[in-house]
């Protein structure tokens, strides 16, 4: 009986494996608007390659049958006089933020930061109390006591300093003392060091040193370094006239970023966000498989909440489309972490509700002048894939030919070359790109075992060849271009 059992089952695993590689062989590597790349093809063009035997992997077959259907697309695309002007890329610059970090930018602009300029009396003021840009030049003496070590050790060295600075009101020579007691090291120890204006002290120092004259000695004063005892050497005062317009800067940037800061409190504080009981668990599973995961958890599942809105499923996968980055920081971060990042997204939907609550959304001229700036972009990639519309729409012009023709000189040429990335999110309303990894896998397969029967491969020993594979990475020039790499289907 067992014995039946373990043949029958060997029988069926046996169908299975067949079943898989028929299938596998009548799938193509990718799809097109009609045009196919075949597992025959791809698999005979890598293994007549210069692909090092390590690079003839499913994974560099995705990418090359990637390549090939970005191609195909763009070719099918400019077909039309009109080219990459006549697509609709609002869904893209929407998942983007294009249009959210405009409307946040102009809310900012307008009713966040609006009236902050200081007068002529302040700035004076801000000058003469402040000053920013006086120059102090001070020796110091520095008795150690790290911030990690416990109240009684820092409270000796508290005290060693004290008796130091009794010696100096005693009338001993700074310079000598520090000379002799400072703990810095030998050659930096009673030097003239420069601090120009407040932020280059330590707070704890800053308040005590501005107030002294030349030649005054601070008090100990404890920091996270140790503790400090300074004797002023001399203070540098520029004039107000040719520093004005630094301190109204100055001053316009330190009003900005407090502004800001109040208005982020008061926005998220009385929105009172809640992540979810099992939103971070959702997100990571989301994150690790955002379309396995797509039949299991609908778009509507809410993560986050806040007083008038939520952050849903739906909008993080959106925003994984265009920010790989992102998925793959929620897939791997632990649960304090994704808390709060999910914490952070939901922030930054509250500010977009807000602007555009204010009337700081885009204007229609405005998405449109963004629209043409995507569609340079994807015309420069096309350009640099050897498209145009005078081309393939040239009688002799055989695209089922040429874009196979394209992809060998890629390989053999073995440099980057600039991928649809993002872009496919737009051209999947129009073409159709499809790239199947389990048809990649089987080119792969039979590119390997062309090789084993002598078919192509680079000469034993030659390094250049072993090199030259498609595995290298665009470099972050491309990427600009197409939003990153992305493998893979659209």
């Amino acid at each position: 009986m067992l014995a039946v059992a373990a043949t029958l089952t060997g029988s069926l695993a046996a169908c299975d494996t067949l079943d898989d590689a028929l299938t596998s062989h009548s799938r193509p590597v990718a799809e097109v608007a009609g045009y196919e790349l075949s597992v025959e093809e791809l698999g005979r063009l890598m293994a007549a390659s210069e692909i090092p035997d390590t690079a003839l992997s499913g994974h560099w077959a995705a990418q090359l049958g990637t390549l090939w259907a970005d191609y195909v697309a763009l070719a099918v695309l400019y077909e039309n006089q009109d080219t990459t002007a006549a697509l609709d890329y609002g869904r893209l610059l929407e998942d983007q933020r294009h249009f959210a970090a405009l409307a946040v930018e102009r809310y900012r602009d307008s009713v966040v930061l609006r009236g902050l300029e200081p007068t002529e009396e302040e700035v004076r003021t801000y000058f003469d109390t402040r000053q920013p840009f006086t120059r102090i030049d001070v020796r110091r003496i520095v008795v150690e006591a790290e911030p990690s070590e416990d109240a009684a050790a820092r409270e000796r060295a508290f005290r060693r300093a004290e008796e130091i600075r009794d010696q100096l009101m005693g009338g001993a020579d700074f310079l000598e003392v520090a000379r002799s007691r400072s703990d810095e090291p030998a050659e930096a120890r009673g030097q003239v060091l420069a601090y120009l204006g407040h932020d280059a002290f330590p707070p704890a120092v800053d308040s005590v040193v501005f107030r002294l004259r030349p030649g005054e000695v601070s008090p100990v004063l404890p920091t996270a370094g140790g503790m400090m005892i300074y004797r002023i050497e001399s203070r540098h005062v520029p004039e107000f006239e040719p520093a004005q317009e630094q301190v109204r800067e100055r001053m316009v940037g330190e009003r900005q970023a407090r502004r800001s800061r109040e208005a982020l409190d008061s926005l998220v504080g009385n929105a009172r966000r809640a992540v979810l009981e099992g939103a971070v668990a959702t997100a990571r599973r989301v994150a690790a498989a955002p379309d396995m995961a797509a039949d299991q958890v609908p778009e509507g599942v809410e993560l986050v909440t806040w007083g008038n809105g939520e952050l849903t499923v739906g909008e993080i996968r959106r925003l994984f489309q265009v920010r790989a980055d992102i998925q793959e920081t929620l897939a791997s971060a632990s649960d304090d972490d994704l808390h709060t990042y999910l914490m952070e997204l939901a922030r930054d939907e509250i500010l977009i509700q807000a602007a555009l609550s204010e009337g700081a959304g885009p204007t229609d001229a405005e998405r449109q002048q963004l629209a043409r700036a995507m569609s340079y972009q994807l015309a420069r990639v096309a350009s640099r894939m050897g498209l145009s519309h005078a081309l393939v729409t040239h009688p002799r012009y055989d695209l089922g030919a040429e874009g196979v023709h394209f992809l060998e000189g890629a390989v053999r040429r073995a440099q980057a070359l600039p991928w649809l990335g993002v872009f496919r999110q737009t051209l999947d309303l129009e073409i159709r790109i499809r790239v199947d990894e389990k048809g990649a896998g089987t080119a792969a397969r039979m590119a390997r075992e062309l090789r084993q029967e002598g078919v192509g491969g680079p000469p034993v020993g030659d390094a250049e060849a072993k090199d030259a594979t498609p595995g290298e990475e665009p470099t972050a020039e491309d990427d600009t271009t197409t939003g990153g790499h992305q493998g893979g289907s659209g």
